[in-house]
C-alpha cells in the first residue's frame, strides 16, 4: 500500500479530523492530508485514444494555462504558469472527454493528477512518477477540487482552476510553497468511479 498526498480541505469537520490520524510526516506539505492508496496502478493503465474536447470558455480577464501533453493521457500534463489576473471563479476546461461512468462532487474516485501554483507553475503535488493512482472521496478535499470533478467522466483529462476561496483562502496552504491566495490549477486524469456518481460505478482500474 503506497501513500499518496492530497490536498485537503482544512481540518474543521469531523471526517477531516479522522483523516488526520493517518498523517504521514514526511517530505511534503504539512497541511497535506496523505491518505492511503485503496488500489493502485500505473499510469499505462489510463484509458486513451479518446477524442479531445472543445475550446474552453475562459474567464473575462484571464486565460488558461498552458498544458503540455494535453490530450495524451500515456504522458504527464505540464501546466504552464497562469497569466494575468486569475478567475474569481472555479474554472474547468475539458482537454480529453471521458465517455465513462460520471463522478459527483461526492464520489470516491481514482485519479491522476498533478497540481501548480498559477502565479508560477510550481508543481506542488503529482501522482505522477509514481506508478500509483490516488483513491479517495471527494468530499474530504477543498471544495474546488470536488466541484471541479463533479460532472467528469471515467476516461476524461480536466484541467482545473482552483480560485483562493475554494483552496486555502486567506489563510494560505504550507508557506512558502502555497501562500495566502494562491490560485491552485489542477490536470486531472479520471480513472474510475466508486460510488455517488451519476453514471453508476466503474471497475477499479
Amino acid at each position: 500500500m503506497t501513500l499518496r498526498a492530497v490536498i485537503a480541505r482544512p481540518a474543521r469537520s469531523a471526517r477531516v479530523g479522522s483523516h488526520r490520524r493517518h498523517l504521514l510526516v514526511g517530505a511534503l506539505l504539512p497541511a497535506v492530508l496523505v491518505i492511503p492508496v485503496l488500489a493502485g496502478c500505473s499510469a499505462s493503465d489510463a484509458p486513451d485514444g479518446t477524442r479531445a474536447a472543445p475550446a474552453p470558455s475562459v474567464t473575462a480577464g484571464s486565460r488558461l494555462p498552458a498544458v503540455q501533453n494535453a490530450t495524451d493521457l500515456t504522458r504527464k500534463p505540464l501546466s504552464a504558469a497562469g497569466s494575468g489576473t486569475p478567475p474569481s471563479t472555479l474554472v474547468t476546461h475539458d482537454l480529453v472527454t471521458g465517455h465513462g461512468a460520471s463522478a459527483s462532487a461526492t464520489s470516491t474516485v481514482a485519479i491522476q493528477y498533478s497540481g501548480v501554483l498559477w502565479r508560477n507553475g510550481k508543481e506542488f503535488d503529482t501522482t505522477w512518477g509514481s506508478g500509483q493512482t490516488a483513491t479517495f472521496p471527494l468530499d474530504s478535499t477543498i471544495a474546488g477540487f470536488g466541484r471541479g470533478i463533479d460532472g467528469m467522466r471515467v476516461g476524461g483529462r480536466r484541467q482545473i482552476v482552483i480560485p483562493p476561496d475554494l483552496g486555502y483562502g486567506p489563510a494560505g496552504g504550507q508557506p512558502p510553497t502555497i501562500l495566502a491566495d494562491d490560485t491552485l490549477v489542477f490536470v486531472v486524469d479520471l480513472l474510475a468511479v466508486q460510488g455517488g456518481g451519476g453514471g453508476g460505478a466503474s471497475p477499479q482500474p
